[in-house]
């Protein structure tokens, strides 16, 4: 079982440490494997259409971590 320690705030207004018995998120994730990769030096953050019709992107640079706009026509 695997153990996850969390702060939490009590009545007293002390931090105390909380054990939780059961971790339900993902485990063994990269900081980059929840990422749509988009080409070779981007990957995909969001992409939205905007009210006038164009449709803009939002991609991060792999290896600056640089977030970029960029708007298609």
């Amino acid at each position: 079982m695997q153990f996850l320690t969390q702060l939490t705030v009590q009545q007293n207004k002390n931090m105390e440490p909380v054990k939780l018995d059961i971790w339900r998120g993902q485990t063994g994730l990269t900081k980059e494997s929840h990422l749509v990769e988009y080409d070779a030096d981007h990957y995909l953050v969001k992409e939205e259409m905007t009210h006038y019709g164009a449709k803009k992107l939002i991609l991060k640079n792999k290896h600056s971590g640089k977030i970029i706009e960029q708007t298609l026509e």
